[in-house]
């Protein structure tokens, strides 16, 4: 049996669609908005002061640029840790999505954090390598190493051990995985687009909608994703107990 696309879109909306979703997609609205402003702020701050007041920066805070740094870079990490925590949350029984326990968040977080800013600086390279030399080869590293944060975030791997995992669970299905991905990304592009048009109108309104946008379609998207991995983990372990049965016979 392979990934079911169908099954991972539709059970993996679900997920999204639940009381976890829901506050996973406020926690990501919330962060992101932050990073953006605080984003704004430091590159406002750099230009010169006739070009300052410029519609594309007006979403920014009334703080210096160095706090609006630090502030960015907070964001960043609080991202990755959401990132993990939502792993956690939404790969749970549909049935317990109607509440959020407190140990997604906190448990082995630092360590789990650690590994996967490791672990994404390596894929970040492999695959940016990869699209230099060929598009393929960064294709097929982006799909093999989907469910790295997933490794480290519900598994407990480690950095390298993660990326050993996720190219395992990807094995056998990457063309699957590969279409799974290509419809999350096509149907993002286009909903977020409505937040680029609105920016003609508002920059700052656009700049707003386009973070909305993103954080509810971003959760979604982990939903998708934790369906895929929950297919392709069980998948290899029914795999693993055939094999033990078969080699204890």
């Amino acid at each position: 049996m392979s990934l079911q696309i169908g099954d991972a879109l539709g059970d993996g909306i679900q997920r999204g669609l639940t009381y976890t979703g829901g506050v996973l997609m406020a926690l990501t609205i919330a962060y992101q908005l932050v990073f953006l402003a605080s984003v704004n702020t430091v590159f406002r701050e750099a230009l010169p002061p006739e070009a300052q007041q410029t519609e594309q920066f007006a979403f920014a805070l009334p703080i210096p640029a160095a706090v609006a740094g630090v502030l960015a870079v907070v964001g960043l990490l609080f991202g990755m840790v959401l990132y993990i925590a939502a792993t956690r949350a939404l790969t749970r029984d549909p049935d317990s999505l109607s509440s959020l326990p407190q140990a997604v968040f906190t448990r082995r977080m630092g360590r789990a954090a650690l590994s996967a800013i490791g672990a994404n600086i390596v894929v970040s390279i492999a695959v940016s390598i990869g699209f230099i030399l060929l598009v393929v080869p960064g294709i097929f590293l982006a799909v093999s190493f989907s469910f790295v944060v997933f490794a480290i975030g519900v598994e407990d791997e480690r950095a390298i051990a993660s990326l050993r995992r996720s190219w395992a669970l990807a094995s056998g299905s990457r063309w699957r995985l590969f279409a799974l991905i290509l419809v999350i990304a096509v149907g993002t592009s286009a909903l977020s687009g409505v937040g680029s048009l609105l920016s003609v109108v508002n920059p700052v309104a656009g700049q707003v909608a386009s973070i909305v946008l993103t954080g509810v379609l971003s959760v979604l998207a982990y939903g998708i994703l934790a369906d895929a991995y929950l297919q392709l983990r069980d998948e290899d372990a029914s795999d693993a107990t055939a094999e033990t049965t078969s080699v204890s016979a």
